[in-house]
């Protein structure tokens, strides 16, 4: 494909008109060889911006390499923190670790996801997401090998705090900077491939827990995690770039800016683009992301982003946790059991695929809120009606698909939400009310068993909060309409 030969300019500025009409005419020549040259669409009185490159250029293998990348990097979280559930059983057998000490080292580790999600994404809004993914990366996987070689229980603890913090801290950035490298329109299907990785990881962590603990004992299953960490890091760090958005927002290098570029889009002449980005108000630096995602005018998306998130996760802590109890007072033996859990399992990694498909096609809102609403229905379903094992195996793989879709799905949701500048705070935070909804679900889950209430009322009180999810994603899509339509 031939090259575009044409002055190089960043954005000028000039009060003479001479100037001005000689920028416009450049622009003009620049757009329409831009057009027969690579089949892009350029405005005819100004360059693209970086998103608008993103979103015309063919994805190409080295975007492709990114989704990958952040799809393993996924999938590694979701059997680091898997694995962890294998290790208890054994350090009570062996250790004779107390269920009190189990019980608080997985509290604090929920603590620590949580933490790592509060601290990583301002910090990313403010240095970049590659950084923190590597170093992020790096610091779980060494902290499970401290774990491996733990001599006992306070030690063990302490590295699964560690572990749990920068787990924390990887994932939501991870969704973030693939997002930030994608097609508005391929957004949410590709964030939700990304996102696919983490309860494929869950299937893996069951795989080799299985395979290595009876024959080499729980240490080694850490230090393969551990492992494979290390393997994944220098992959990162060679393939994984800084987010071209993110660097033109905080005013970054525009030479930075183009040699990213440049390989992520060979075919493309830069000298169409505008690098320089423009000052979201009126040429003040950009605000920090905690300050944005609390600003009077995103506060309340952000609230109810946030509110659908520990609603969603707290629903699929529930029922990962009650989905055994019920099985168990139908008399079904431990396989059936599994296979239950297996078939949620399933249907979440085909919901996470089908809901950003859905995203695409039928739109965010809709997609989102049907999906808050059949699972409220299948809830009700599963409290109402007589069950046998087919009908669990079926309601099982039902609200897998629904559930973790939508948990998915508000991934790719808040990636759209958030601006640039608070992006990576605004899906951190989020997850980090998910991690809390979790915490929550246990106690309340509790609560309610304390009071005498049965599994049956236990779920159809679950539909409300979903309901009330469904709401909320309405809400969002009228707030965010409005304050399109008002320029904001």
């Amino acid at each position: 494909m031939p090259t575009i030969h044409a002055h190089y300019e960043l954005r000028i500025s000039s009060r003479t008109p001479t100037t001005a009409c000689i920028r416009k005419a450049n622009n003009m020549a620049i757009a329409n060889e831009a057009s027969k040259t690579t089949g892009l669409r350029t405005s005819a009185s100004s360059r693209l911006t970086v998103q608008e490159l993103l979103n015309q250029a063919p994805l190409g293998n080295r975007r492709r390499v990114i989704i990958l990348l952040g799809f393993l990097t996924m999938t590694l979280e979701g059997v680091e923190i898997g694995l962890w559930g294998f290790i208890y059983p054994q350090i009570v057998t062996q250790w004779g670790t107390s269920l009190a000490t189990v019980t608080t080292m997985v509290t604090l580790g929920v603590v620590g996801l949580t933490v790592g999600s509060m601290v990583a994404g301002p910090l990313s809004d403010q240095i970049g997401r590659r950084l923190p993914i590597i170093v992020g990366t790096a610091g779980f996987g060494l902290a499970t090998l401290g774990g491996a070689l733990a001599p006992n229980d306070l030690t063990l603890g302490i590295f699964r705090v560690v572990a749990c913090l920068f787990l924390g801290a990887v994932m939501p950035l991870v969704i973030t900077l693939v997002a930030e490298f994608a097609p508005e329109k391929r957004k949410a299907a590709i964030v939700a491939i990304t996102f696919t990785g983490f309860p494929l990881g869950t299937v893996i962590t069951g795989f080799l827990a299985s395979t290595i603990i009876p024959t080499l004992g729980w240490q080694w299953l850490l230090g393969t995690g551990t492992l494979l960490a290390l393997i994944l890091l220098p992959a990162l760090v060679w393939g994984l770039p800084e987010s071209t958005v993110f660097m033109i927002r905080r005013g970054g290098r525009a030479e930075n800016v183009t040699k990213v570029l440049s390989a992520i889009i060979p075919a493309f002449e830069m000298k169409t683009v505008d690098l320089t980005g423009a000052p979201p108000t009126g040429g003040a630096k950009p605000v920090g992301g905690v300050r944005a995602v609390l600003s009077k005018k995103l506060v309340v998306v952000s609230l109810l982003i946030w509110l659908c998130y520990f609603i969603c996760a707290a629903v699929v802590y529930m029922f990962l946790n009650y989905l055994p109890l019920i099985v168990k007072q139908l008399n079904i033996d431990a396989a059936g059991t599994g296979n239950v859990v297996s078939m949620f399992g399933l249907g979440g990694v085909i919901g996470a695929l089908a809901i950003g498909f859905a995203m695409e096609k039928l739109g965010k809102y809709v997609s989102l809120g049907a999906a808050f609403t059949l699972a409220a229905g299948a809830a009700w379903i599963l409290a109402s009606v007589n069950l046998t094992l087919p009908l669990l195996l079926v309601l099982g793989f039902t609200i897998g698909v629904v559930l973790v879709g939508a948990n998915s799905g508000m991934n790719a949701l808040s990636t759209s939400v958030f601006p640039t500048e608070a992006r990576a705070t605004g899906v951190s935070w989020m997850h980090s009310f998910g991690k809390a909804g979790s915490i929550v679900s246990g106690l309340l889950g509790g609560v309610m068993l304390g009071a005498g209430w049965g599994v049956d009322q236990i779920f159809f009180a679950l539909a409300i909060p979903l309901l009330a999810g469904a709401a909320a994603v309405g809400a969002v899509k009228a707030m965010t309409t409005r304050r399109s339509r008002a320029g904001a």
